[in-house]
């Protein structure tokens, strides 16, 4: 009984130091309102992707806008709507989102190639030195598959199950 007591606080230590329990309550703002706070923020123009970016508690949205050929990208905390940053590529703009675009496409289809099923969320990450796209692939059977493709090369680096099969 003491070993699983002592099991139980250091669980629950890690729980608490997760930021897990310090954003138990609040609840992400979601794609709709980022792409709202963007808007006001930049003004006329066309969002051409949202992108949950990071790890709770500093979780945040990137909303990529079009304006002409400038791109701009908003940073949105992801539980408050407060605006971090706006970073502005007037030169390149449409060239460098079309070039990302292009990037993730071409890595969706290599996780699809690798796993069947439909695609629930993606992300890039940085990783042991590296950028790895990783695809949440639900599979027809209902389970869930992560899929890590190299964002260099395009080649299938991992696939694994989740800890937790539940969808995004």
């Amino acid at each position: 009984m003491k070993h699983a007591l002592m099991l139980l606080s250091i669980w629950a230590v890690g729980f608490s130091e997760s930021g897990f329990a310090q954003n138990q309550g609040r609840k992400l703002i979601g794609e709709d309102r980022a792409h709202q706070v963007a808007l006001s923020k930049v003004g006329a123009g066309r969002v051409e992707f949202i992108e949950r970016r990071g790890d709770e508690p500093e979780m945040v949205y990137e909303v990529y806008v079009m304006q002409g050929d400038t791109l701009f990208k908003a940073v949105i905390d992801a539980y408050t709507s407060a605006l971090d940053t706006i970073i502005i590529d007037s030169k390149n703009g449409r060239r460098r989102l079309q070039a990302r675009m292009l990037a993730q496409k071409r890595a969706e289809l290599v996780a699809k190639a690798a796993v069947a099923g439909e695609v629930m969320r993606w992300r890039l990450k940085h990783e042991n030195g590296g950028w790895f796209y990783r695809f949440q692939i639900e599979t027809p059977d209902g389970k869930l598959k992560e899929v890590y493709v190299n964002e260099y090369n395009f080649k299938v680096v991992r696939v694994k199950s989740p800890k937790i099969q539940s969808k995004v």
